[in-house]
C-alpha cells in the first residue's frame, strides 16, 4: 500500500504539503494541489483516518443517544439523520441508552474524550449536571439550560388533535400517554406539550370532562395492562388521542378485540405520522412529524458547532395526517 512519503516523493513536494492537500488545511498553490491529487490517484494512496483525526482533532463521527432505536419514529429519524450527516462527510454512531442514566453518561463521555465530534441527545433521564454547555451537544425533544434543541411543535399538535376529534363529533374524549406532566419524575420532556395543547384546546371548546390516562414515563412501545382495563371500563368514550402512533396501534387492536369498531364507534388519533402499522389493515390518523425536516435542522445545528457559530433552538412545524382511524 502506498504511503504519504511515496506520494510526496513522486509529486516532488514535502510531506507537509501532501498533508495539507489531504486535510484541506493551509495554503497550497492550485497547480501543486492538482499535481498531488493526481499522484494520490496514480499510486492509490488511502489516508490513515486514525492519524488524520488525531491531526485535525476531528473524527467525523456524530453520536445519537436515544432510548430505543426500535421505536418506529426514531428509526425513521435515524435514517434521515444518517443521510444528512453522510452528505457532509460525517458518520453516525447510534447509542441505545435503554433508558439507563449510566449509559447516557458513558456516551456523553465519548464527546468529552474527543471520540466523537458532536452528540445528539434524546433522553428522559436527569443528566443536566453532566452536560458541558461549551461542548457541541444538541438535544432532541428536550430542553436543557444553555443547550440548543430541535423539537416538533408538540403543543400545536395537541391542539390539532383536539380540534379534529371535536370536528368529527366526539363528545366523550380520552387522552392516553406516559407521564406527560412529569408528575412522577423530575424530567419534563417536550412531548409533554402534546397533552398540554390537547387539554388547553378542549378547555377553549368548553369540554372539561376529559379522561386522562397516564402511565410511567419511558414506555415507548407497549402500554401497561391497566391502561387496557381503563379503556374497557369507559365504553362511553368515542374519541381517543394517543401520545404516539405506537400507543394508538395498540389501543386500536384492543378496542377491536373487544368489539368496538374504529372509527365507527371510537375515533383514534396518534402522533408521529409514520408509514408503519399496515398490519392493522388501516392507516392511523395522526399528527405528523417530518423526520426529514428534523434531520435537516439537526445537521444545520451541527454545522454551526463546527463553524464555531452560535446555534439556536428550532421548532419544526407539524401537520394533520388523515388516515382511516378517525
Amino acid at each position: 500500500m502506498a504511503s504519504i512519503i511515496e506520494v510526496a516523493r513522486k509529486a516532488n513536494v514535502g510531506i507537509a504539503t501532501v498533508s495539507r492537500v489531504i486535510n484541506n488545511s493551509g495554503y497550497v498553490k492550485k497547480e501543486t494541489r492538482e499535481k498531488v491529487e493526481q499522484v494520490i490517484k496514480e499510486v492509490g494512496y488511502v489516508p490513515n483516518e486514525i492519524a488524520r483525526s488525531m491531526t485535525l482533532q476531528k473524527n467525523h463521527i456524530v453520536a445519537f443517544i436515544l432510548p430505543n432505536s426500535t421505536h418506529l419514529f426514531f428509526g425513521e429519524l435515524l435514517y434521515f439523520v444518517e443521510q444528512e450527516l453522510f452528505n457532509y462527510g460525517y458518520k453516525l454512531m447510534v447509542c441505545n441508552s435503554s433508558m439507563q442514566k449510566e449509559k447516557d453518561i458513558a456516551y456523553i463521555d465519548l464527546l468529552k474524550k474527543n471520540r466523537v465530534d458532536a452528540i445528539i441527545l434524546l433522553t428522559n433521564n436527569d443528566v443536566e449536571s453532566y452536560l458541558d454547555k461549551n461542548l457541541p451537544i444538541l438535544s432532541f425533544d428536550r430542553k436543557f439550560d444553555g443547550i440548543p434543541y430541535v423539537t416538533s411543535d408538540n403543543y400545536h399538535g395537541g391542539e390539532l388533535a383536539a380540534q379534529y376529534l371535536i370536528k368529527k363529533g366526539c363528545k366523550k374524549i380520552m387522552f392516553i400517554g406516559d407521564d406527560a406532566q412529569g408528575l412522577h419524575t423530575v424530567v419534563k420532556t417536550e412531548v409533554s406539550n402534546r397533552r398540554l395543547g390537547f387539554f388547553d384546546e378542549l378547555k377553549k371548546q368548553n369540554i372539561d370532562d376529559v379522561i386522562n390516562v397516564e402511565y410511567p414515563l419511558g414506555n415507548y412501545i407497549y402500554i401497561p395492562e391497566y391502561v387496557h382495563e381503563v379503556i374497557n371500563s369507559h365504553p362511553e368514550v368515542d374519541g381517543i388521542f394517543c401520545i404516539s402512533d405506537a400507543v394508538a396501534a395498540e389501543v386500536i387492536l384492543k378496542l377491536e378485540k373487544n368489539g368496538r369498531r374504529v372509527p365507527e364507534d371510537v375515533k383514534v388519533i396518534g402522533f408521529d405520522g409514520g408509514r408503519s402499522f399496515i398490519n392493522l389493515g388501516k392507516r392511523i390518523t395522526s399528527i405528523g412529524q417530518s423526520p426529514k425536516l428534523i434531520a435537516e435542522a439537526i445537521m444545520a445545528t451541527i454545522l454551526k458547532f463546527i463553524d464555531k457559530k452560535k446555534a439556536e433552538s428550532v421548532i419544526i412545524p407539524i401537520y394533520l395526517q388523515e388516515g382511516d382511524t378517525a
